[in-house]
């Protein structure tokens, strides 16, 4: 199968364009990247984690989202791929490279498409002979407390490299943190909170100022087909694999079904 097969239009900004009006756009299109371009020319990709990792640095702080620019906050080295290239190559490329999602472009590099860990995920809804528990991250899962201050829980998500983590107590799931989530909270509070007060307040933020209550989950023995679904509907990169009185037992990511595809829909990585 080809990317030209399961690639969706671009959603696009320019990098002059108020980093606030990146995370509407975010919202409104329900995407979680941006194609930053300049005369159909990528310049460069905005996602919540880099307006969640621009606006968590110390020096930002004091300054309000609405007068940041996309420039200051997007990674403008981006990697392309082809129409023709094969979705599996493209899969083993983002898990490799430990990317969500990469612009299509034609052979002027002309933007034409996008392709995401969200196509890769699609392809997974077929799958309802292979469980979660064959899929499931489940050992050494990162948690966070309700209470736990985000900027914290933020830093422990970016140096885990992960896209979003469960929010216990106990071992029960309470809620879901994820990069939407953070970038969210930290833009409202970069809007309500007046300049010279948010220096010294940051810290205040709690995760569960910012956490969704009562996410979706799945349970090991529900089918790739089901969990799909239930992420897709959701607008979720991740959710939470619960037991018995809600604990958890483990991770189900678009990253998991990425690699699915990867490995040519096999649990086992082929030699």
């Amino acid at each position: 199968m080809k990317v030209s097969a399961i690639m969706v239009e671009p959603v696009t900004i320019d990098k002059d364009q108020r980093l606030s009006n990146a995370l509407d756009i975010l919202d409104k299109k329900k995407v979680d990247r941006l194609i930053v371009t300049r005369n159909g020319k990528v310049q460069g990709i905005i996602t919540y984690a880099d307006i969640a990792d621009r606006l968590g640095v110390s020096k930002v702080v004091a300054v309000s989202i609405k007068r940041l620019h996309v420039s200051s906050a997007m990674t403008d080295t981006v990697i392309t791929v082809s129409a023709d290239d094969v979705v599996v190559d493209v899969a083993k490329l983002m898990i490799e490279r430990g990317m969500s999602g990469c612009p299509v472009v034609d052979e002027e590099g002309k933007l034409i498409g996008v392709i995401t860990k969200r196509e890769t995920t699609e392809l997974v809804k077929k799958f309802d002979n292979v469980k979660v528990e064959d899929l499931m991250t489940s050992a050494d899962i990162l948690q966070v407390n309700p209470v736990e201050r985000l900027v914290k829980a933020r830093m422990e998500m970016l140096t885990a490299g992960y896209s979003g983590l469960p929010v216990t107590d106990a071992g029960r799931v309470l809620g879901l943190l994820t990069e939407k989530m953070v970038a969210e909270a930290m833009a409202r509070f970069s809007e309500e909170v007046p300049d010279k007060y948010r220096a010294s307040q940051v810290r205040q933020i709690r995760v569960v100022d910012a956490m969704m209550r009562g996410p979706p989950l799945a349970s090991p023995d529900m089918s790739l087909s089901e969990a799909a679904t239930l992420m897709l509907d959701a607008n979720l990169n991740t959710i939470p694999v619960v037991g018995s009185g809600n604990k958890l037992m483990g991770m189900i990511s678009a990253t998991d079904f990425t690699r699915f595809v990867a490995n040519r829909f096999k649990l086992t990585e082929e030699e």
